[in-house]
């Protein structure tokens, strides 16, 4: 069944299933709530899940004008979100910015949030090869656009994130959702620099916190999520044997773990 919710002063679409321990699931850049619909078939119901469509993507509205966003402004989103859906405290599972934002709103807002599953989380700063990777994604990114327009420039990201075979994983629908969600997209691609957090907050966090890397995405996800799971106290790190789009690729593993994350 699909919803909406007002967050934020935008209308957000939301879509729920199962019932049981809520579970919120967060998409990146330039995914929309699709992105979990392997994984909310896995769940088979054990849960309630409640996706959404972040502000600008699928079926959701954004302000006018919006030319950029915010990890802390998205948390803002997630938190109005389970205050008014969510039946909180819930778990929250987020997906590369969608895993920031999700560390967000459990730093914030530690009531709404019970647990985290965080997916490919994009803090690249905690890496020494992170300036260097996020100069390289933003050429790539850069060039595609020069070269076909903006929709070029939402695939190079993909490719870059999810490497040459991101298309096929995603699908054509997918595909063609995310070359038409190019302004949100733009909007998301400065958001992860934007978090004020450091070792300091992580160290204070006191929710249960998973951390899930990809075997076969690009190395510095697993060292990142192995830096975060080091400071987080109690935190887990799992790597699934797939690719980027964890939720697509790797289904059950990522079901087991939200499934365990709301016992």
């Amino acid at each position: 069944m699909a919803d909406t919710v007002e967050a934020g002063g935008v209308v957000l679409r939301v879509e729920g299933a199962g019932a049981g321990v809520p579970v919120v699931l967060v998409h990146g850049t330039a995914t929309d709530r699709s992105l979990w619909s392997e994984t909310v078939a896995a769940l088979g119901g054990g849960v309630r899940t409640i996706a959404y469509d972040r502000r600008g993507y699928g079926d959701s509205e954004a302000p006018e004008p919006y030319g950029g966003t915010t990890v802390g402004e998205q948390a803002d989103d997630l938190a109005e979100l389970i205050a008014r859906v969510g039946s909180p405290p819930a778990v929250v599972c987020g997906h590369h910015l969608g895993a920031l934002i999700c560390l967000d709103a459990l730093v914030r807002h530690p009531r709404l949030v019970r647990a985290a599953v965080l997916v490919e989380i994009p803090m690249l700063w905690l890496s020494p090869h992170g300036p260097d990777v996020v100069s390289a994604t933003r050429e790539a990114v850069e060039q595609a656009a020069r070269d076909g327009g903006a929709g070029a420039a939402v695939e190079a990201f993909l490719e870059d994130a999810g490497g040459s075979d991101a298309a096929a994983v995603l699908g054509e629908r997918r595909m063609e959702a995310a070359r038409g969600a190019a302004r949100a997209f733009a909007a998301d691609l400065a958001a992860a620099a934007s978090w004020p957090g450091g070792r300091r907050e992580l160290r204070a966090v006191r929710t249960p916190v998973t951390l899930v890397s990809s075997a076969c995405s690009a190395p510095i996800f697993a060292e990142v999520a192995s830096a975060v799971a080091t400071l987080v106290p109690g935190a887990s790190h799992e790597t699934f044997e797939c690719g980027h789009f964890v939720p697509l690729e790797a289904p059950r593993e990522l079901a087991a773990a939200i499934g365990a994350a709301a016992q």
